[in-house]
């Protein structure tokens, strides 16, 4: 009876031993990867701001989903653009509260930003408000914004200044 134990602890320990161990997951160094996304921010603003259409798809990865807020004034804004993400010679500031790096492959933002741009009819600068929460993934060639929710209602730490 003994050796039939010893047999099954023995098996046990062989079968825990030999179980699948997970895979670790690689090293991140969150500052460079922080600066990486800070990088991308300042360039989906300059890109916005030169009416850039390439250098903004450039930023988002293919299977990108995007959901502005659905309020009169971002519908009149989205109707103005005929399309594109922005009308012409509109300008976007991006205010992040939080930045996360989950690992190597995922990070999210959550923020707030400014958008102005000119109603064709009087000139007038037209500014639009939103609170965001954006996830990024690391593809292997670099953070792209992957995801975004955003909403026109005021975050928890209030609007940024507009400066």
């Amino acid at each position: 009876m003994k050796r039939k134990g010893l047999f099954l602890l023995g098996a046990a320990a062989l079968l825990a031993a030999c179980a699948e161990q997970p895979a670790t997951e690689p090293s991140v160094d969150h500052e460079a990867a922080i600066a990486e996304i800070d990088a991308l921010r300042s360039g989906f603003e300059r890109a916005v701001a030169e009416g850039d259409m390439a250098a903004l798809g450039a930023l988002v990865t293919p299977e990108a989903i995007m959901l502005q807020p659905g309020s009169a004034d971002w519908k009149a804004m989205q109707a103005l653009a005929a399309g594109a993400p922005f009308p012409p010679g509109a300008e976007i500031r991006i205010t992040p509260f939080e930045t996360k790096i989950v690992n190597a492959t995922w990070a999210f933002e959550r923020g707030a930003s400014l958008v102005a741009y000119a109603d064709p009819a009087s000139g007038d600068e037209i500014v639009l408000r939103d609170a965001y929460l954006l996830i990024f993934r690391n593809d292997g060639e670099g953070w792209r914004l992957h995801r975004e929710v955003a909403s026109a209602s005021e975050p928890p730490e209030g609007w940024p200044a507009a400066d």
